[in-house]
């Protein structure tokens, strides 16, 4: 049996991943994003079959990606974690800009724009690899890593994310 709280151990970090269906823009927290070469510049990408914006990168071959700094409001975690872009306008909430004419998060480290080369799908996932277009740094300050969250932001996310929910019951 596999012991879970060890694979939360492989330094990860957290990133909103962005796209567009042609109609709006959609997005996601993901946590699995690596270099995959330097010849062509690639990353691998990993998301979550279920979600909307996973079939979104799958229409049109091609995303954003804001590295998240240790600094992100729990609210920007809860927004694109908890929701799915298909019922909500999760871009709308965020302070945000267009990168390549898709959406990235204004106070992210780093902005991407990448083109899917190849994508692997396994049971739960798709893993993208894709080719970065470009590549522009932000800001500066430190990665927010997987760690971090679940050992200093998840309580706070998950307050954001009770409020999201009444505030759209009374609202």
């Amino acid at each position: 049996m596999i012991d879970w709280d060890i694979l939360y151990k492989i330094p990860l970090g957290l990133y909103v991943l962005g796209a567009n269906d042609d109609k709006k823009d959609a997005g996601a927290i993901i946590d699995a994003v690596m270099m995959a070469s330097n010849q062509p510049c690639a990353l691998a990408v990993s998301c979550g079959n279920q979600g909307y914006t996973k079939q979104v990168i799958d229409k049109n071959l091609c995303f954003s990606l804001s590295v998240l700094p240790k600094d992100i409001s729990p609210f920007v975690i809860a927004n694109f974690g908890f929701f799915s872009s298909k019922d909500r306008d999760k871009w709308s909430f965020v302070k945000h800009h267009q990168f390549h004419k898709l959406p990235v998060i204004d106070d992210a480290l780093v902005h991407i724009y990448a083109k899917v080369i190849h994508k692997y799908e396994l049971c739960s996932n798709t893993i993208f690899i894709a080719e970065v277009i470009d590549a522009k740094t932000n800001k500066n300050g430190e990665s927010l890593l997987y760690q971090d969250y679940r050992g200093k932001l998840k309580d706070e996310v998950m307050s954001a994310y009770q409020q999201i929910i009444k505030e759209n019951k009374n609202g």
